[in-house]
């Protein structure tokens, strides 16, 4: 049997409760946990950008999850409403 190395990765208040909004938002019928940990160093590395490296990419903060789970959800779009902290 093998075990998956442990692998902690801290993410800022903000930030997770962007996460959680989206996929609230999305109105998913599944665990978004297993697709937030598959992804979660591509959001932590956009999160990183500051907002002219974004801009850079042709990417908003607000666009950052609904570009990462483009796949996923290809209508997503952020809520209006949504922290930018």
């Amino acid at each position: 049997m093998s075990i998956e190395p442990l692998n902690v990765t801290f993410i800022h208040p903000g930030l997770r409760h962007r996460i959680d909004l989206f996929f609230a938002a999305q109105g998913q019928g599944f665990n978004a946990a297993s697709y937030v940990r598959a992804r979660l160093p591509s959001i932590l590395r956009l999160d990183a950008m500051t907002d002219a490296e974004l801009a850079a990419c042709g990417l908003t903060r607000a666009d950052i999850l609904p570009f990462v789970f483009e796949d996923c959800f290809p209508e997503a779009e952020p809520p209006k409403h949504w922290p930018m902290a």
